[in-house]
């Protein structure tokens, strides 16, 4: 009883974690809060908030193959797009990804550059303030948003803003944790921001379709929690203590550790075909705008995604888009000390 226990509160947090890092959603309409399919609830200041520039490497050192342990070749290892920065054995820093893609074989002086720059959907003021920055050097900024771009960006001002589910976990997260919220910060106004996500009434409409809801997601993260529990991985109680403590420094070291360990419980969001509507479906939907933005001519782009998406983002742009990695740079989303 007590693993199932624990079990369920880190299978909370997966519905947490996918609030942080993995979709942000417009106000919801009255149709969308009373659908059936219902979308997962699945997402001290910094002295300065700066690019840390400690991974720099060619995609060969980024995805260099773990040594075979069959007569099969291993599968490269994947870089990661988020990560706790440590020093002296303390944490210091949670810290999100800006990675940085040319055509492979490319010999232009000016190759075609598509830069995955990943997100916390609460971080840091300081922090979307270098974000805000860093969008201004693109030709296009793609960005993530479940919307319909025909009724326009939703006003961060709008009290009636959190009918959305996940956007009032958002919230209430944002104050348990004296953060600020991403779309309190960024200017989605930016002349240069295109949209590259789905509609609400797609979202509802592939959920639907693959048979994914609230409770299959529930359970397929309860079974992965128990993994994780019988693994060691997972300490549920120092998450569950840090939230009674009232520290927001302490409960974002706890949310920032179990995130290092976030694969398995975003593994557990998938269905039997390795998809979800959460992650690959949403991410074909951003890479179809992706296709059609260098399909005009556009030679420098960003892709602006929870930092949950960029794994599969990776693989797609290797894959379908004969491009290689070439440099990883850091910013520090969460302050931790």
């Amino acid at each position: 009883m007590r693993r199932m226990a624990n079990s369920t509160g880190n299978t909370l947090f997966s519905c947490l974690l996918a609030a942080f890092s993995c979709i942000s959603f417009a106000k919801a309409t009255s149709a969308q809060s009373t659908a059936t399919a219902e979308p997962p609830a699945a997402e001290q200041k910094l002295e300065a908030t700066e690019v840390e520039t400690k991974t720099a490497a060619k995609s060969e050192a980024a995805s260099e193959p773990e040594k075979a342990t069959t007569d099969k070749p291993s599968k490269p290892k994947l870089p990661e797009f988020m990560r706790v920065a440590e020093k002296d054995g303390k944490p210091q820093a949670l810290q999100t990804a800006v990675a940085k893609y040319h055509l492979a074989d490319s010999d232009s002086a000016e190759p075609i550059e598509v830069t995955l720059i990943g997100a916390v959907h609460i971080g840091e003021a300081t922090y979307y303030s270098r974000l805000n920055q860093l969008f201004r050097q693109y030709d296009s900024l793609l960005f993530e948003m479940v919307m319909d771009p025909e009724m326009g960006m939703p006003d961060p001002n709008e009290e009636s803003r959190g009918l959305s589910p996940v956007s009032t976990i958002q919230v209430g997260m944002k104050t348990a944790l004296n953060l600020a919220f991403q779309l309190d910060e960024i200017n989605y106004k930016a002349k240069n921001f295109v949209h590259a996500d789905m509609t609400p009434q797609e979202f509802f409409d592939c959920m639907e379709k693959r048979k994914e809801g609230v409770m299959s997601m529930f359970f397929r993260s309860l079974g992965a929690s128990l993994a994780q529990q019988s693994s060691g991985q997972a300490n549920d109680i120092e998450v569950l203590s840090a939230m009674v403590s009232g520290n927001p420094i302490a409960l974002r070291r706890s949310f920032a550790q179990q995130m290092e360990m976030a694969d398995g419980q975003m593994a557990a969001l998938t269905g039997k075909d390795g998809k979800s509507v959460l992650i690959t479906e949403r991410n074909a939907a951003a890479f179809e705008v992706l296709r059609s933005e260098l399909d005009d001519g556009k030679k420098k782009i960003g892709v602006f995604y929870g930092a949950g998406h960029l794994k599969d983002m990776h693989e797609r742009l290797l894959k379908d888009f004969d491009m290689e990695l070439v440099e990883i740079d850091w910013l520090d989303a969460w302050n931790l000390q």
